[in-house]
Formats: structure tokens, C-alpha cells, sequence
């Protein structure tokens, strides 16, 4: 469809200055609407017509509305549009785009954003609506984005061939009200300055851009483009009085002014002359560079003349309209947007992601409420009644596919599980309730003893009813959550399925609209053949499922028709063009039919034409028609073969030999006696000679004359001498490392390929290879070539796993080459596509075992198997590009081989990865030692959530054996999200360290647990990653990137707890040689996911504690793997907590080293404590003592020298910088003393007590009961059981991982 722009004309009214001149002071008029008078100075009077010519009095409300229905219903059509104000400096062009703020009189910007909300707002239909906005400027040339304060910014090409300002940010708006109120902020970026003929002059060109996108149900991924241009006026600069920056500025505008007319001009010559090629200057100026799409390209261009009326500016004015008359000279082609059709495969997806989301919600209800009294905000989006905590609790992902029904499927599991749980708890609150009964009754039976023994009893049994309602209560609770839970799940995964098939239907109702409209277009292409043969190819390549229908239509029969039609001189020229169509629209099941037909023999007449055209027609339709298919392989006569080879080297035109030797390629694959006629008429010699001859510029022949060598030399020895008589072997070496294979990085693969056709099965060739002296490098390019034949070949049988193995030994019988290789078939699932090695799921990829027995060279083929498959149902939407890549490990045999494990800890086992790949192979190719532990081969993908099937290859000049490690049956994996706040997120090397999450493990068994910690705002950002399109992706250096932030290092360590298993772990955080408790660490530091590997014991209990190397306020996530379900892992909650004090003081200046002249603290009450004391650089040594006397000591001024006591305990040495005692006061009326003694080391080795310096002393008591007083100030926080609330520190939200 041709078009061209819309001009319109608008004359503002005279200002004072103009109203001023004596006489006549007006000189443009407007006239019938469309017709503009200019009256000379002579009396002579000047017509010209525009589409509309808009007087003084106009106001802004009827612009838009001679505008509003062209460009509101193009851009709703999917159409691109694009409006540009132009004219002389002070005419009107931003009152024009802009307007008022408020009131009738707002500009064009204002009111076409409110339409396009308006008309999204009133289509009932239309979803998933995006709109974005974009807003730059050139300034003196400069592109500067006026969203981000006047950035610089480049030009480039996008995917779609627009040129676009790279950089540029796109702001999402919701409203007509947003989007008005980010153009006004950005507006005061843009550059303005005075002059004399206006007070707020814009310097600069100004363009904003509107980018719309939404789903229609015949119309998945519509889109379209607004530009609104508000040009800087060209200015004479003896009338503006610009001087300095402000001429510079006005050079600056009337240069690009003057590139603008230029491009107008020649896009007019272009449309007089379209025969011709014209040269349009579109990169002369910025400004034209980057509107070259709106200008010339697929766009519906207004233009906007804006004139002042007055006698002053009429030279400038006729420059004006003289513009506007190119202008409407200009011929547009606008073309409308692509709707995305792959939308519809991402539904289907959804679909799928859908079902797998319900499958594993099922599996989920299992470990609702496996830690008891955890609140579901997550589903209810609030807490249940009387909750005053959050509890972060596991999320257990299993690592199986089952099916989410049956009796045995997982829905019924997990309900059947958490029913259990229901009962477990039902029989704990039994037997507390059994344990209240049995108290009660031991304290009847007290009745006759003396009052104080009564006393004594009442007093215990009043604190244990406390502690047992305590749990009774929260036992309860727990109970109800579990239920109220259970019925949540089941709620959520019944609106899951019905939204589900509420989605699958509207797809399949659109599926099917979508079919019969191909369908129907299909049969009109059909009905006007052969005037419609360009719309049959693109049809066929936009729609390869047409393929099938164009051949029951009777298409194949109408093709061979026009091809065979020598002689009808009115169909003649239709018959190149036929040909050409035969070779896209001909299906699997057509070649047959053609043949039957005499559509060989046709095809084969039309090498015989003249033109070139018909020849690489007739050639491509050829290669089509015998592609696969032996039977029609033998309709080729000789005299065709001949006439095929004599175009090889000879023909003029590139294009033709190309085709031609695809065609012999094709007619030789499998066939010897081809092969031998084709030898015969000299084929071989040819290629041979062109691979060697052809310049290192023409690639494509150079790659094509390959693959005809490695075709006729496959399982063919007469082949394979002769090439090696002419040299061809080492001419194919050559190539391998020539130039060309910079050009085009398929050339080497295909050469590679020809080599192992050629030599692998030939000894002579063999030997002849070896000699050259790049044969170390050759022989890994070699074993790739193997693993991709064979790779290719367990594709095409549908085969899951293959072996091969091959030796050529010389006369003596030494072997001179021996290939061994293992081919398997696998996928990257929802399962298992784990991202690269950074990310925290990289060890959830597929792994490979490779057993090495002695050194030798590996070659690793990884190839995409549906990698065709979506490029054959691409379309113009934007798709994800999977990049492959290999990474090579050193491996756990115990682990692996011995127990089909996965391997989780890669650290200090890396051996080599490759580059990533966007192709549909990656290569890695390496020496290897032999080893009698497995290397460990994985590959994966550079996103996560990136599904293909892919076949690895891996081929070795030694034995060597490959499997792949079973993903069903291996590790179990338990997911849980919390958040580090500002009293739990205190650096793992701080004192407060104590404060953060902690898990307690317990297991049934000896278990392996690995736990990978890592920071979830990262984790989600890579997901987001994934799910963007190529072009959609966050840059690095964007301020969005939470991968490019930088966070502290990341620890996970694991405790034994033994002192109060069910406590919050504070003994110490790091190993010591007393007592330690410390079992295991991160081996490596991270600020994106560490891993901790730990071997555990039955009848013990384990804490995990998540950290970060300095304070940090962020969330994480930490994923247990466990080789066992005999894992138990909870989290802390209120009750874990201890009753903490902490005292920070000052070492006195008396002290020495005796316990009576140290820092100390008085304790009441009994049960278990734990006393911690810190001091930098300081040895440290805790007691502590039981008084004596009869009573109890409320105050520190009470304790005098006079007090007996007797030491209960004390550390058994003296601990550097942090001391931990860990004891139990066993007399719950008595008072204690506990007494912190320091030493520090002078410089000289000489010893003495700690004379300065602060201190911190902290007590952690089990009892509420227990009191501590100290003469020392308070310190900093700690997390206490009476302040263990949401409002000081929260324990996280359960979160469903999908």
C-alpha cells in the first residue's frame, strides 16, 4: 500500500512586535480550509493547497480534531505514526505540540496520550495493555535523553531495522495523568535559550515516543509506534540577534533543517523515478539518522506547517511552504506491524507452566505445616487471628515428575501427609493435657505436708502449668493453622485448574480462528496463481503448517503446471518464479506426488533456460524434489548431472553455482552410483579447485563446495582416494585455519566434517592428515566432527543413548587413530534448567559422568535439537535466545558413581568451561589426565527456565565411558525465603551475629545436607532476566541490575547443639580449640550464592545460621539438599528465644587478674545460661561463683569482700577476643556471681591483666525468672525472648516456589 503525509498549515496570529509595522503587515491567508494565499509585494497573489490550512483564530481543540481520527485509528490498526511540527523559529511549534498545562487550549501531546487510554479503556477485548514512553533530544547535534538528565546516546539498528536511539530509557505509564506528568519533568531538560524574535526559544529538536503493545484475540502481541517531533525553527541570525552559545545553537538547528530538506528532496526524486536508486542523505544529521524510520520508512507522516502571518518572516514563511509542498510529493509505503503469532505458543506454555504450578502446590500441601503455627500471608494477604509472629517455614520442591492424580499421585501424598501432621499434633496436645492432669494430681496428694514443702510444690507447679498452657496454646494454634491451610491449598489449586481451562479453551478458540484464517488466505492465494507467486513463498515460510493444506488444494499440480509451460508465451515468465515456490512450499509428503506428476523432468527442463534466474531456481527447486527421497534421485538423467557440474566454476553469477552445488549435494548424499557419474564428468576436480581458488570474500562458495567434497566422500573409497590424489586433504586442513572461518564459523564445522568423512575410515588419508603440522589441533576438530555426525544421526533415529568406536592401525598393526564416543539425548526441564555456574541453581542442570582411564584428548559436542523447530515457527515477535555453554569438573566418586547422586559443591573442582554459544552447538575440546574418580560434565544455559532437548556428544581418542547422572530418586530439597532486618542482619563477624535466622536440623540417619545460600532479590532478578526478550534485558551498568549491586559476602555455617538443643544457638560463631561446636562452612566467598556441605549424625541437633560478612538489611534464600527424608529442618520462633542481657563497660584501671578486681554481674534464679564475654584483642577467661549466704542479692552494692562463694564453673582456658560459658545455676533462690577476667600481650611476651579498652559482657538465661544486674551501662540489642516480636525482628513468610 502506497501513501503519502499529511501537510497541514496553521497561522498564528500577529504578536505586538508584528502588529507594529506600518501598513500592510500581514502577508499569508487562509482560504476555503485547504488553500493558503500569499500576497506579494507587487499585488501578485500565490496559491497553495494543503489537507487543511488552519487561520489565526484556530484554536488547539480543532487541530487535534483534524488529526485525531487518522492517527488514533492507525495506531489502534497497528500501524506506526509520526507528526511533526516545523516552521521558523517563534511560529508556534511547541504552543502547538504542547499547549497549555490546563484548559481547553492543551496541545496535540496531551490530548493524543489521553485518547490512547481512552481507546484501550473502551475495548473490552483488548489485554495485557503496555504502554511506554520515551522523550530525548538533539542538541548541536548531540542525541541526549532528557529522561535520564541529557545522557548521550548512539544510534543504532534494532532487530526490527529501525534506527533507534540505543540507551534511551523507556519509562512504563499507566494513565494519561503519569504519562503528562513524566513529559513535563523531562521537559525542563530540554535545552531553551532567548532571542529577539522569541523569549523562550527552543535550541533543540525534541522527539517523544509512544510505544504500545497489546493482545487482541485475533492479535496477540499488536504494537505500535507514536512520534511526536517538535523541530527547532529555523532562524535568519541577523533577526534573532544570536551571538555566542546561542549561535552556535542556531548553526547547529539550521545545518539539521537543511539535512531534513535535503532527505524530503531526494525522497521526492526517489518517487518520480522509482526505477532509479537514488541516494538519500539520511546520515548528514543527526536528527535524520534518527527519524530515517519515520521519514522513509513503514510510517504515516503529518506534518504540521506552523507561519506567522506577518510581512516580516515572509521569506522564511515561503521556505516554509515550499517544504510542505515537497512534502505531499513524497510517497510512503507504511507497512503494519508484525503481530506476535508466537504469543500463542507462549500461552500453550503458560498453560504447561500452569499444570506443573497446581502439581506442585499438591505436593506442597505436605509441608504446610510441618513447623507448626506458620502463618500463610502469602495466600490470605493476612494473619490469622491472634498470630503476633511470622514463622519462616520450609518449602519442600520434590525432584520427580509425577502425576499430579491417581491414587498415588502427589495431591493425595500431600494430603495425606499433612493429615498426619494434623494427628501428631493432636496427640502432643493430649499428652500435654495429660501432664497438667498428673501435676495437679501429685500436688492434691501434698495436701497433708508441711506448709513450706506445699509452698515450694505450688510455686513449680504454677510455673509448669505456665510453660505447658504455653504449649498447649500454641499446639492449638498449630492445629488450626494446619487445617485452615490445608483448606487454602486446596481453594488455590482448584482456581488454578479452572483458570486453567478457562485459558485453554480461549486459546484454542484463538488457535483455531487463527488456522481458518490461514486457511481461507491460502485458498486466495491459490485461486490467483500465478500473479500471487510472491505471496505463496511468504506465506509458506511465515506458515510452514500450510504446506499441507497448499498440497491437498491441488497446489503441487498447479506449480508443475507453469513450470512446464514452454512455448505459452504468456506464462513464460512466470516460470523462475514457479520453480522457486515449488522449493518453499513443497512438504515432506509432496516429493512423491511431484514425481508422479513429471515434476522432475520439468524442473530438470528449466536448467536449460538462459537467464540466470531460471537456472538457481530450477537448482533450489531440484535440491527441494530430491531432498531425502531416492526415487527421485534416479528421475536425474545424466545430461542433467552434466549440465549441474558445467555450472560449477564456470557460471558468471555466484548464486547460481551456489545453488547448483547444494543440488549435487543433495542427488549424491547416499547414493555410490551418483557418486561414480559424477566423478566421471569431473565434479570432484572442480571442487577441489574451488575450495583452493576461491577468494577468502566469497565464503558461501567455499562452504558449499565443503559440503559436496564431504557428501561424495562419505562411505565412499573411490571419493576419498581421488580427493586425496588432488590434494584435497591437506586444501581441507588449510581451510580449518583459514580466514574464512572468521567470516563464517559454520565453515569449520562443515570442514571438519568433510575430514572425518574423508580420512576416518581410510588409513592412507589418515596418514596423510598426520603430516600436517598443525595435526594436535586438527585431531580435536576431528573428534568434534565425529560427535556432531553422530550426534546428527542419534537425533534423526530418535534414539536416547549410542556408542561408537573405531581404529586405523598402519601395517604393523600400531594404531594410528582410534576414536571412542558416547552420544546421549536429554533436556533442560522446569527441573533442571539451572542457569550458568554463578547462578544458586546451577547444580540443578543435567550432569554427565565421564570416566577417564588414561590421558587423552576429549572433544564435548553439545547440539540443540529443537533448535529448528522454533526457528521454523519463528515469527517477526521478539524470542529468547538460549545460549548453551560446558563446564568441566572433577567429580565425587562415592558420590556419584556410587550412590547416583548429583554433585552440589563444585568449589576447588573446576577444570574448564567454554564460551557461550547462541548457535545451535557448543563445542569444548580439552586434554585429560586419568583419573579413578569421574569427571563431572554439565551443561546449561545462560537464563534460567530455558527448555530444549539437547544431545551431548563426547568423543576421545582413548576409552572412555559417559552416563548421565538419573534425576529421579536423588536429592530432596527444602526452599526457604527470610529477610535480614536492622536487628538480625549484623555481619557474621559482629557480636550480634547471634540475632539472625537459624535452622535446627535433626536427622534419623547418617545424611549428607548441602545448603545453598543466596540473596533472593538476585535470584528473582535472573529470573525476570529469563522470562525478558533479548532486547528487553537490563544492561549491567543499569541501576535495575541487582546482579551489578554490591552486597557483602555471603556465609553459611553449621553448629552441633547440644546444651539447649532447642534455643537459639549463641555459642561461638567460629572454631576454637575448646569445646568447639563448629562443624562446617562456606569453603569459598560470594556475594551471589555460597554452599555448605555437611555430613550429619543421628541423635543430634544442628544449626544452620545464614549471614552476611558485614551488616546488611536484604532477604535471602536457602535451599537444604539432603540425600535422605529422614531430615527434619525448622526454624527458629518466639519461643526459641532465650531472656538475653547485655551490659558494655570499661575495663577498670585497678584491674588485675584475679576474679574479685574484674568486670562481673549478679545473677538470681536458676536453670541453663549462657555467658558470653567480648573484648578486642584481649584473652578472656568467664567464672562463675555460687554465694553462699542464705538468700538473695538484689543489687551489686549488696556484694561485698565478705561474701563466701563457692566457683560452680569456669572456662577451662583463656579464649582470644570471645569467651562462651555455657553452665546450669541449680538453685533457683540463690544468687551468683559471674566474673569476666582479661589478659593482654605486650609487645615484649610479658603478660598482664587488661587495663583499658571496652568490654561486653551478655547473659542468655533459659528461665524467665532469672534476673542480672550490672554497675555497666546497657549495650546494644539483642534478640530476647520478651522482645522477640514483629515489631524488633521477624523469622520471614512461607513463599510457594513455582
Amino acid at each position: 500500500m502506497s501513501s503519502r503525509p499529511r501537510v497541514y498549515c496553521r497561522i498564528r496570529p500577529l504578536n505586538e512586535k508584528e502588529g507594529a509595522v506600518e501598513g500592510k503587515n500581514e502577508c499569508f491567508f487562509d482560504k476555503d480550509g485547504n488553500t493558503l494565499l500569499y500576497h506579494k509585494a507587487d499585488g501578485d497573489v500565490v496559491r497553495s493547497r494543503f489537507d487543511s490550512v488552519m487561520g489565526p483564530a484556530t484554536d488547539q481543540k480543532t487541530v487535534y480534531r483534524l488529526l485525531k481520527d487518522e492517527v488514533t485509528s492507525s495506531l489502534m490498526t497497528g500501524y506506526n505514526a509520526t507528526v511533526f511540527a516545523y516552521g521558523q523559529t517563534g511560529s508556534g511549534k511547541t504552543y502547538t505540540m504542547e499547549g497549555q498545562r490546563a484548559g481547553d487550549q492543551r496541545g496535540l501531546i496531551h490530548n493524543f496520550v489521553s485518547e490512547i487510554f481512552d481507546q484501550f479503556a473502551q475495548k473490552k477485548d483488548v489485554e495485557n495493555v503496555s504502554v511506554q514512553m520515551s522523550y530525548v533530544q538533539i542538541y548541536q547535534d548531540q542525541i541526549q535523553d532528557l529522561l535520564q538528565a541529557r545522557k548521550l546516546l548512539d544510534i543504532r539498528l534494532d532487530k526490527s531495522g529501525a534506527y533507534i536511539a540505543s540507551g534511551a530509557c523507556w519509562r512504563d505509564v499507566s494513565s494519561a495523568t503519569q504519562a503528562m506528568n513524566v513529559y513535563y519533568d523531562a521537559a525542563k531538560n530540554r535545552a531553551t535559550n532567548s532571542t529577539d524574535m522569541n523569549l523562550v526559544s527552543s535550541r533543540s529538536h525534541a522527539l517523544l515516543q509512544f510505544q504500545l503493545k497489546w493482545d487482541e484475540p485475533l492479535a496477540p502481541g499488536s504494537n505500535a509506534k507514536l512520534n511526536l517531533v517538535d523541530l527547532a525553527g529555523s532562524e535568519k541570525v541577523f533577526k534573532t540577534g544570536a551571538c555566542g552559545e546561542v549561535l552556535k545553537e542556531a548553526i547547529a538547528i539550521n545545518k539539521s533543517l537543511s539535512a531534513l530538506s535535503n532527505v524530503v528532496k531526494a525522497l521526492v526524486d526517489q518517487a518520480r523515478d522509482p526505477g532509479k536508486r537514488h541516494h538519500v542523505p539520511y546520515k548528514d544529521s543527526k536528527l535524520t539518522y534518527l527519524l530515517q524510520s519515520s521519514l522513509g520508512g513503514n510510517n504515516l507522516v503529518h506534518f504540521i506547517l506552523c507561519l506567522s502571518a506577518s510581512v516580516l518572516y515572509q521569506s522564511e514563511g515561503m521556505s516554509t511552504i515550499e517544504f510542505g509542498k515537497r512534502a505531499l510529493k513524497v510517497v510512503l509505503k507504511p507497512v503494519k506491524n508484525p503481530i506476535d503469532y508466537r504469543r500463542l505458543e507462549e500461552m500453550e506454555r503458560m498453560i504447561e507452566q500452569m499444570r506443573q504450578h497446581i502439581s506442585e502446590l499438591e505436593g506442597k500441601l505436605s509441608q504446610k505445616g510441618a513447623q507448626g503455627g506458620a502463618a500463610d500471608t502469602s495466600m490470605t494477604g493476612k494473619k490469622p487471628a491472634g498470630e503476633n509472629e511470622k514463622f519462616l517455614v520450609m518449602d519442600d520442591i520434590a525432584q520427580d515428575n509425577e502425576d499430579e492424580g491417581g491414587p498415588g499421585g502427589r495431591g493425595k501424598q500431600a494430603k495425606d501427609l499433612i493429615n498426619a501432621e494434623i494427628k501428631k499434633l493432636e496427640e502432643q496436645q493430649r499428652t500435654v493435657e495429660e501432664r497438667l492432669v498428673q501435676r495437679g494430681a501429685e500436688l492434691e496428694q501434698l495436701k497433708g505436708s508441711n506448709a513450706k514443702e506445699r509452698e515450694q510444690f505450688q510455686s513449680k507447679f504454677t510455673e509448669e502449668k505456665r510453660r505447658y498452657m504455653e504449649e498447649l496454646n500454641i499446639l492449638r494454634c498449630n492445629v488450626q493453622r494446619q487445617r485452615e491451610r490445608l483448606e487454602q491449598g486446596e481453594e488455590e489449586v482448584a482456581r488454578a485448574r479452572h483458570k486453567r481451562a478457562k485459558r485453554s479453551m480461549r486459546i484454542e478458540k484463538i488457535g483455531t480462528r487463527q488456522k481458518l484464517k490461514n486457511s481461507q488466505e491460502l485458498e486466495r492465494i491459490y485461486k490467483t496463481l500465478p500473479e500471487s507467486l510472491h505471496e505463496l513463498t511468504s506465506h509458506c515460510i511465515l506458515f510452514p503448517d500450510s504446506k499441507e493444506h497448499f498440497r491437498k488444494l491441488g497446489g503441487l499440480k498447479k506449480l508443475i503446471a507453469l513450470i512446464d509451460c514452454r512455448g505459452n508465451k504468456g506464462r513464460e515468465s512466470y516460470i523462475a518464479h514457479a520453480s522457486y515456490a515449488l522449493s518453499i512450499a513443497l512438504d515432506e509428503l509432496g516429493r512423491d506426488e511431484v514425481r508422479e506428476l513429471g515434476g522432475v523432468h520439468a524442473v530438470s527442463q528449466v536448467l536449460s533456460r538462459t537467464d540466470e534466474h531460471s537456472k538457481q531456481f530450477a537448482c533450489r527447486a531440484l535440491e527441494a524434489v530430491v531432498r531425502g527421497n531416492a526415487a527421485n534421485k534416479r528421475e536425474i538423467t545424466d545430461d542433467v548431472l552434466l549440465q549441474l557440474c558445467g555450472l560449477v566454476g564456470t557460471h558468471p553469477h555466484q548464486q547460481v553455482q551456489e545453488a547448483a552445488c547444494s543440488a549435487l549435494a543433495e542427488i549424491a548424499d547416499s547414493l555410490p552410483d551418483i557418486k561414480e557419474k559424477l566423478m566421471l564428468h569431473g565434479l570432484i576436480r572442480k571442487m577441489v579447485s574451488m575450495i583452493r581458488d576461491t577468494p577468502p570474500e566469497v565464503a558461501d562458495l567455499i562452504k558449499v563446495g565443503v559440503t559436496v567434497v564431504g557428501r561424495l566422500a562419505q562411505q565412499h573409497l573411490p571419493c576419498q582416494n581421488e580427493i586425496a590424489a588432488l590434494g584435497g586433504v591437506k586444501i581441507l586442513a588449510d581451510t580449518l585455519f583459514s580466514s574464512v572461518g572468521d567470516r563464517d564459523p559454520q565453515l569449520p564445522v562443515l570442514t571438519a566434517y568433510a575430514l572425518v568423512n574423508i580420512c576416518c575410515n581410510n588409513r592412507e588419508n589418515m596418514i596423510i592428515l598426520q603430516k600436517h603440522p598443525k595435526w594436535a589441533d586438527i585431531k580435536f576438530k576431528v573428534l568434534e566432527g565425529l560427535g556432531r555426525v553422530f550426534s546428527d544421526s542419534i537425533a534423526s533415529e530418535n534414539r536416547i543413548r549410542a556408542t561408537a568406536s573405531h581404529s586405523i592401525r598402519s601395517d604393523g598393526g600400531r594404531e594410528l587413530f582410534g576414536y571412542h564416543g558416547v552420544t546421549c539425548v536429554s533436556e533442560w526441564s522446569p527441573f533442571t534448567a539451572g542457569g550458568r555456574p554463578t547462578y544458586s541453581s546451577f547444580m540443578e542442570n543435567p550432569q554427565f559422568t565421564l570416566t577417564v582411564s588414561e590421558d587423552c584428548n576429549v572433544s564435548i559436542v553439545l547440539s540443540d535439537l529443537s533448535c529448528e523447530d522454533r526457528h521454523a515457527h519463528r515469527t517477526a515477535s521478539k524470542q529468547k535466545t538460549i545460549y548453551m555453554g560446558l563446564a568441566v569438573f572433577r567429580g565425587d566418586r562415592a558420590l556419584l558413581c556410587d550412590r547416583g547422586l548429583k554433585q552440589l559443591d563444585f568449589n576447588g573442582r573446576f577444570v574448564t568451561s567454554g564460551r557461550f554459544n547462541r548457535n545451535r552447538e557448543n563445542t569444548l575440546s580439552l586434554p585429560l589426565k586419568g583419573s579413578p574418580d569421574p569427571y563431572i560434565i554439565v551443561p546449561f544455559t545462560a537464563h534460567l527456565m530455558q527448555y530444549t532437548r539437547f544431545c551431548l556428544g563426547v568423543f576421545a581418542d582413548k576409552e572412555v565411558e559417559v552416563t548421565q547422572v538419573p534425576e529421579e530418586g536423588g536429592w530432596l530439597k527444602r526452599v526457604f525465603e527470610g529477610s535480614w532486618t536492622t536487628a538480625t542482619g549484623r555481619g557474621a563477624d559482629a557480636f550480634d551475629w547471634r540475632n539472625t535466622d537459624q535452622f535446627l536440623i535433626t536427622v534419623a540417619e547418617e545424611t549428607t545436607v548441602t545448603a545453598v545460600l543466596s540473596y533472593r532479590a538476585v535470584d528473582e532478578f535472573r529470573t525476570r532476566q529469563a522470562l525478558a526478550a533479548d532486547d528487553e534485558e537490563v544492561p549491567d551498568d543499569s541501576p535495575e541490575n541487582e546482579e551489578a549491586r554490591e552486597r557483602p559476602h555471603l556465609h553459611g555455617r553449621v553448629f552441633s547443639s547440644s546444651f539447649a538443643p532447642n534455643r537459639r544457638y549463641v555459642r561461638s560463631n567460629v572454631p576454637s580449640p575448646q569445646n568447639t561446636s563448629f562443624v562446617a562452612c562456606n569453603e569459598y566467598l560470594s556475594s551471589s550464592s555460597v554452599k555448605t556441605t555437611v555430613t550429619l549424625q543421628p541423635n543430634q541437633t544442628y544449626v544452620y545460621v545464614p549471614s552476611t560478612e558485614t551488616p546488611c538489611v536484604d532477604e535471602y534464600r536457602v535451599s537444604f539438599y539432603s540425600d535422605s527424608n529422614e531430615v527434619n529442618v525448622s526454624t527458629l520462633n518466639p519461643s526459641s528465644e532465650w531472656y538475653a542481657f547485655k551490659y558494655k563497660g570499661t575495663w577498670p584501671a585497678d584491674s588485675d587478674s584475679s576474679p574479685s578486681r574484674s568486670p562481673f554481674v549478679l545473677l538470681n534464679g536458676g536453670g541453663k545460661v549462657v555467658i558470653i564475654g567480648s573484648a578486642k584483642d584481649v584473652y578472656l577467661l568467664l567464672s562463675v561463683y555460687e554465694i553462699l549466704d542464705n538468700g538473695r542479692y538484689e543489687k551489686v552494692a549488696d556484694l561485698t569482700p565478705a561474701v563466701k562463694t563457692k566457683k560452680l564453673a569456669s572456662c577451662d582456658a583463656f579464649w582470644a577476643n570471645e569467651c562462651v560459658l555455657e553452665t546450669t545455676l541449680p538453685d533457683a533462690n540463690k544468687s551468683y556471681w559471674v566474673t569476666l577476667q582479661g589478659i593482654v600481650t605486650l609487645e615484649s611476651g610479658e603478660q598482664r591483666a587488661v587495663t583499658e579498652g571496652d568490654y561486653t559482657l551478655a547473659v542468655y538465661a533459659e528461665d524467665i525468672n532469672v534476673t542480672c544486674t550490672s554497675n555497666d551501662a546497657d549495650g546494644l540489642m539483642l534478640v530476647d525472648r520478651l522482645n522477640a516480636t514483629p515489631e524488633v525482628v521477624t523469622y520471614g513468610v512461607e513463599k510457594l516456589m513455582n
